[in-house]
């Protein structure tokens, strides 16, 4: 247990290191993130549309983390960043002035069994503890192709301090390559409450 967290630690410090060299002050201290990046795709398209936002995915697999820096450096983003991490130990490495204006969670894994529930990552715990770090506003996106993982999803932020609506399209899009895969799906989009 001891090493496991001595791990986890270095792996906080590390990230700090990282989100410092990002330079997010030149980007009014606000940050784009995509959790659960993949390789990339929507995250380096949408970039290169929105050069004046700081965009920040991160994925726990490092080949996926490769191809998203890759595709990336093809299209010659400065403002794209692409990090291995967990989400919980991103938001620990967080610095108390940078803030979430956009975040983007497509096709995470749905864990369809009940007794899996649990480790969905929209939880109450999840959306209560995300909010400390976002910027008055701040707008969270949310797409599944599982549509009990929705139903799901709707309910949790029913009763949390995010207001959604759900969407049919939203105002940049790329097509992922997973996405490709699993073109029926549904999209909510979530505004923090004042």
């Amino acid at each position: 247990m001891a090493l496991a967290l001595a791990r986890r630690a270095a792996r906080v410090e590390n990230l700090k290191s990282e989100i410092a060299a990002l330079n997010y002050a030149d980007f009014g201290n606000k940050i784009t993130f995509e959790i659960g990046c993949g390789k990339g795709h929507y995250l380096s398209a949408y970039g290169a549309a929105h050069k004046g936002e700081l965009c920040v995915g991160i994925d726990l697999i490092s080949s996926r983390i490769r191809d998203g820096m890759r595709k990336n450096e093809k299209l010659g983003n400065a403002n794209v960043h692409f990090l291995k991490a967990y989400s919980s130990e991103f938001l620990d490495a967080m610095p108390a002035d940078l803030k979430f204006q956009k975040i983007f969670i497509f096709f995470p894994d749905p864990w369809p069994k009940k007794r899996h529930h649990k480790h969905r990552l929209i939880q109450p715990e999840f959306l209560a503890e995300i909010k400390k770090y976002c910027a008055p506003g701040a707008e969270m996106f949310f797409r599944t192709d599982h549509g009990e993982y929705f139903e799901w999803a709707r309910e949790i932020f029913a009763s949390s301090d995010w207001q959604f609506s759900e969407i049919d399209r939203l105002e940049f899009e790329e097509v992922s390559q997973f996405q490709r895969l699993l073109p029926n799906f549904q999209t909510l989009r979530a505004v923090l409450k004042a």
